[in-house]
């Protein structure tokens, strides 16, 4: 259309060129288009007119076809005996019901325009396919091979994408995600860290778990195992594949589990009322190893650094006061005031301080040249309190507090001694909301921490004592699977100080009796799960991993980007679903472009077919324009010809398709049937892709049939008639 509007001003500047007797320079194409109101002339906007009364007119010779089709197929069933009674039957609602609003579908598709009615030119495209039934049917049959070559290997492309997905996932582990720390070493894994990723937008379930060691003792000795702590929730959707018995009940359902205190393992706790500023009880405690703690003016997270302090040998002794709230949990979050604000616990002492110089941490000197004492605050995030304690200790201003004479190097609990002359060197690798900040220790110290012995932990009352085994622990065990739920067993668990960081050695649970809830299929190695609050129990704080669901897949990918912003690292099976998606979606083109080929050597053949029936029907023309038919709806009849092979090929080939992909999904599922793998389905097609096909099916036969139909429209009815 703009090449045409381009050509038409080259002629009318010749003209005014020859007129004006004055030579015009030539312009360039790009600089014809510059003038771009001339494209928004009367004749653009003639040509847009025509174009779009071209695209209506296809469309509702498209509606018009698909009523006709839908008609014809009623009558087709009418003609068979045993579904011949049903459809007499239902006539009178169609003649009084449908039949009137089928009149008025017909009549809105038509529009008003005078002349001969396209539904009649359909009609009278059909009788003329019927005149040479065989021409009609290889040329249908030829486009309905073309269009079912295209949907059969698509409909595999489908059909074998999603029988991979299904085995690789099921559908609601594409809302689930696993967060890891991954590579970093500044950050936790912990109850706040929990709390974070449950505010977090769209997430509907945080889940953490607990991975570790069990040592295993049965009858005739013991063994290893990998021993999982989870919530009874996480069991429910993670889809194991239960053999026997019932998933045990956790009673703790949810991620976010308090702190646990050193000497008082305990995991449950009350709101108490409480006032800022109030006191609550004297204390002994000491900060955990590796990290400096902000010493505060004020228990509020925004008052006056002071300066930091760390562990040292024989700890510290203070006050517990109500201050503000810094997490929720037993010692962030645990007051209540009377208005209802949430307060926590500070601990009051005076500590020894240092200052921090970049990276690293130095003594704070008074004039005398001695470590400088300050009475403050820090919040109990890194501390160590001894339950078990009770002082009532007052201190006075003046008091000289001395000199640091060792740092701890352990937990208070299994410090035995220490060198006053050592010292460690500290490089901040990390800081946290609360003042926390990770250092990185000598080389000498984890020296000696890994020489250490093992640390025996007391199992507490509390535990439920449940597990769930998959087979391979059965089998371990020599206990029949049938037999298995009801069973007991020992186990002992080895906590490192990545789970609980004020340990300084590897530590070991007594070994404690079990009882199997039930069996699992999965893993050929031996597992355990037992509930997690077992292991929280035993004083870890730390998790090693989350399991998050999302309340709609489409959320999951924006919750992964906040949660890798945070410095975790996320996994989700959705990834490789993802990439088998890209993978199938690359086999579906090439398979497709393989039936494109079919289909054009189809449409060759309905051209073929269409030529050869206007030479045979060229007296047929000119007797049709003779007794008044115009020359464009000369053209529509050929055209509606060409869409009717075009759409019942269109038709065929989907019916063709899907029924050889199904033929195809029977017979390898009958020998997947006998090798034991069930039933498999390996075709599929999408609606929408259904659609598509008969759109393009319309298509093909519309760009087909335009040749023909314009050649129809040049005939010359004298000279169609002398025609032999």
């Amino acid at each position: 259309m703009l090449a045409d509007l381009l050509q038409n001003h080259q002629h009318e500047a010749k003209a005014e060129e020859r007129t004006a007797g004055v030579k015009v320079p030539k312009r360039s194409w790009k600089e014809r288009l510059r003038n771009w109101r001339h494209f928004f002339s009367k004749e653009t906007v003639i040509k847009l007119q025509e174009e779009g009364k071209t695209i209506l007119s296809l469309l509702s010779f498209f509606g018009l076809l698909l009523v006709f089709l839908l008609e014809l197929l009623w009558k087709m069933i009418g003609q068979i005996k045993i579904l011949g009674k049903i459809v007499s039957s239902t006539d009178r609602f169609w003649q009084t019901k449908l039949g009137n609003w089928g009149e008025r579908v017909i009549a809105k598709l038509e529009g008003h325009r005078g002349g001969v009615r396209r539904s009649f030119l359909i009609a009278l495209a059909f009788r003329n396919m019927r005149a040479k039934r065989t021409r009609s049917f290889v040329t249908v049959g030829g486009m309905g091979v073309g269009i079912a070559a295209i949907v059969f290997l698509v409909s595999v492309g489908y059909g074998l994408q999603r029988l991979v997905v299904s085995r690789v996932a099921r559908l609601e582990e594409l809302k689930m995600a696993d967060v890891t720390i991954g590579q970093a070493s500044n950050i936790r894994l912990d109850g706040e860290a929990i709390q974070t990723m449950q505010n977090i937008g769209g997430v509907e379930k945080v889940m953490p778990i607990v991975s570790l060691v069990g040592k295993v003792f049965f009858e005739g000795g013991n063994s290893e195992s990998v021993v999982y702590g989870v919530s009874g929730e996480y069991l429910e959707v993670a889809g194991l594949n239960k053999i026997k018995g019932d998933w045990f009940t956790t009673r703790e359902e949810a991620g976010l589990l308090p702190d646990v205190r050193v000497a008082g393992v305990s995991t449950e706790w009350n709101f108490q009322e409480a006032s800022f500023g109030s006191r609550i009880r004297n204390v002994e405690f000491n900060v955990e190893p590796e990290i400096y703690l902000k010493v505060l003016a004020e228990p509020r997270k925004g008052a006056e650094i002071l300066g930091y302090v760390k562990r040292v040998e024989g700890g510290y002794e203070g006050v517990e006061y109500w201050g503000e709230s810094y997490q929720e949990d037993e010692r962030g979050g645990e007051g209540r005031s009377v208005q209802g604000v949430v307060l926590g616990r500070w601990i009051k002492a005076p500590y020894p301080l240092w200052q921090k110089k970049g990276f690293n941490y130095e003594v704070v000197y008074d004039s005398e040249r001695i470590q400088e004492w300050r009475e403050g605050y820090i919040a109990e995030v890194g501390v160590m309190v001894d339950e078990d304690a009770s002082s009532y200790i007052e201190w006075d201003d003046d008091t000289d507090y001395g000199t640091v004479l060792g740092e701890a190097s352990g937990s208070a609990e299994i410090v035995t001694s220490v060198n006053p002359a050592a010292s460690i060197s500290a490089m901040v690798v990390g800081t946290d909301e609360n003042g926390v900040e990770w250092v990185s220790i000598g080389e000498s110290a984890s020296e000696s921490a890994q020489a250490a012995a093992v640390l025996m932990i007391e199992t507490p009352e509390s535990m439920q004592r449940q597990a769930v085994v998959n087979r391979a622990f059965i089998e371990l065990l020599g206990i029949d699977v049938n037999k298995a739920v009801g069973s007991t067993f020992e186990i002992g668990f080895v906590i490192l100080n990545t789970l609980k960081p004020d340990l300084d050695r590897t530590a070991e649970s007594k070994p404690t009796v079990y009882t199997v809830s039930a069996v699992i299929e999965e893993g050929s190695t031996p597992l355990v799960y037992v509930p997690l609050g077992d292991i929280v129990g035993l004083g870890t704080t730390n998790y090693s991993q989350v399991k998050l669901v999302a309340k709609d897949k489409s959320d999951l990918e924006k919750i992964r980007q906040q949660i890798d912003n945070l410095g975790y690292k996320t996994a989700s099976v959705a990834d490789t679903v993802a990439q088998i998606d890209r993978l199938f979606g690359t086999a579906r083109a090439v398979l497709a472009t393989f039936g494109l080929v079919a289909l054009a050597v189809a449409s060759l053949g309905m051209f073929n077919t269409l030529t050869v029936s206007l030479m045979e029907r060229t007296r047929e023309v000119g007797i049709m324009k003779a007794m008044g038919m115009q020359s464009s709806e000369v053209k529509e009849l050929f055209l509606a010809e060409a869409m009717a092979m075009g759409l019942l090929g269109g038709v065929f080939g989907v019916l063709t398709g899907f029924l050889a992909g199904k033929l195809l999904g029977i017979v390898l599922s009958t020998f997947a049937i006998v090798k034991g793998v069930g039933w498999i389905d390996i075709s599929y097609i999408p609606p929408l892709f259904v659609v598509f096909v008969l759109i393009l099916s319309f298509a093909v036969g519309v760009v087909t049939g335009i040749y023909p139909a314009r050649r129809a429209t040049k005939i010359s009815a004298l000279d169609a008639l002398r025609y032999e």
